[in-house]
């Protein structure tokens, strides 16, 4: 036994001390959404193919997770894998923290089979992301309410509005609203701005296009249909998403736009809500389309841990666990042909929102400015909430608008 003993000390000293596990940091907003089962399975996969390496995954709420990207960054603390809204990686890339990927995706077929968006994610002729989803828009209805009302599904924005205000109703009789016809985003969120670009686009019309800022008669016509639903109280006003969507899934808004991701919301949904939910087109003859989200890497890493989160961008992007995330998710992946019949099968809806993120669409992005979204959202969402605070008519905000966003923003016309 002694000699036993002493021979595993020498073998223990000649091998020296275990090799370190490298901890990759990798904080998420989608983890407790749909997703999360498709997210939790690439790790699990990533871990298996490399053993040294360790994946914590953690989940961020979508309303904190830009902060807080914004804080880590500037504090020369990024995540190792980022992964965020798509609007934001231009930003970021402005900025100088986003690590060009093009020396890898190079030597995949990526830039070939991926949808077409993903061109749109270079700056000075630079790609820095990977797009794990174009958006898909919806109008996301309750049949039942609609059904109660005698309300066909809308097909025209006129037909929306009229809907929404039959819709609109004191279920209870003790004189307050307890069922809104639309739930809208009208914060101060960049998600508010996605709301004006739902109804800009919605009329046709580009914010931004070669480098001109669409007219401000025209901002205020659409800051004036936004206006028409707020007066007509068919919505309460300042929700932010998290909100928006709660009032429609807990049976309390009868329509509601959101993406493709939103049936993954049903499995939470009231009971009453569960069997009544349902997806139409957006009744609009334009969307406000564009990338999603995408995957990113950090430029302050050293290069071996670089390496390590190309390869869970690369892992991520393979046609198998492409196919997995429109089976698991219910969302139309990047990789062009992902969607098959075992997704169409499980995701009744999935076809709707497919076909929605592939038709030629308007841009939710300022073109041209995408670096700058930051700013038109902020510039946008001041006025337009203080627009429906009843501080600004919509032609004021669209002035105020204008003029700043033409003082902040060089070269914008």
């Amino acid at each position: 036994m002694r000699r036993t003993a002493i021979a595993l000390a020498l073998s223990a000293v000649v091998a020296g001390p275990a090799a370190a596990e490298t901890v990759l940091d990798f904080p998420t907003y989608q983890l407790e959404e749909s997703f999360g089962p498709w997210w939790r399975g690439l790790v699990e996969a990533y871990q298996k193919e490399n053993p040294d390496v360790r994946i914590k995954l953690t989940n961020a709420p979508s309303n904190d997770h830009h902060r807080m990207l914004t804080t880590r960054f500037a504090a020369g603390n990024p995540p190792d894998i980022v992964h965020m809204t798509a609007r934001f990686v231009w930003g970021f890339a402005a900025e100088g923290v986003l690590e060009p990927l093009d020396p890898w995706l190079d030597k995949t077929d990526i830039k070939r089979s991926w949808v077409p968006s993903q061109s749109s994610l270079t700056l000075d002729g630079k790609s820095y992301g990977l797009v794990l989803l174009n958006y898909g828009w919806g109008l996301i209805y309750n049949e039942g309410m609609l059904k109660q009302a005698g309300i066909a599904v809308p097909t025209t924005e006129p037909e929306l509005f009229e809907a929404a205000k039959k819709l609109t109703r004191d279920r209870d009789g003790d004189g307050r609203i307890d069922q809104y016809g639309m739930a809208m985003n009208t914060s101060s969120s960049s998600w508010g701005f996605m709301t004006f670009m739902h109804f800009h686009a919605g009329r046709d019309r580009d914010i931004v296009g070669d480098r001109k800022l669409d007219a401000t008669a025209e901002i205020a016509k659409t800051l004036g249909r936004i206006q028409d639903y707020v007066k007509a109280g068919v919505t309460p006003t300042g929700l932010d998403n998290n909100p928006m969507r709660q009032l429609f899934w807990q049976g309390n808004a009868a329509m509601y736009i959101d993406g493709s991701w939103a049936p993954g919301y049903a499995k939470r949904a009231a009971e009453a809500v569960q069997g009544q939910w349902r997806v139409a087109p957006l009744p609009f003859p334009n969307l406000a389309g564009g990338p999603s989200n995408a995957l990113a890497m950090p430029k302050e890493i050293t290069a071996e841990r670089k390496a390590l989160v190309w390869k869970f961008i690369e892992l991520a992007s393979r046609p198998e666990w492409q196919r997995r995330y429109a089976v698991m998710t219910g969302n139309p992946p990047g990789r062009i042909g992902s969607v098959d019949a075992e997704a169409r099968e499980k995701w009744p809806h999935l076809p709707l929102f497919e076909a929605s993120a592939s038709r030629k669409s308007r841009s939710h992005l300022p073109i041209g400015f995408e670096n700058d979204y930051n700013r038109f959202s902020s510039i946008f969402t001041e006025s337009m909430t203080a627009m429906v605070a009843g501080r600004l008519t919509p032609e004021a905000a669209a002035e105020r608008i204008s003029a700043g966003l033409k003082r902040e923003i060089k070269g914008l016309e």
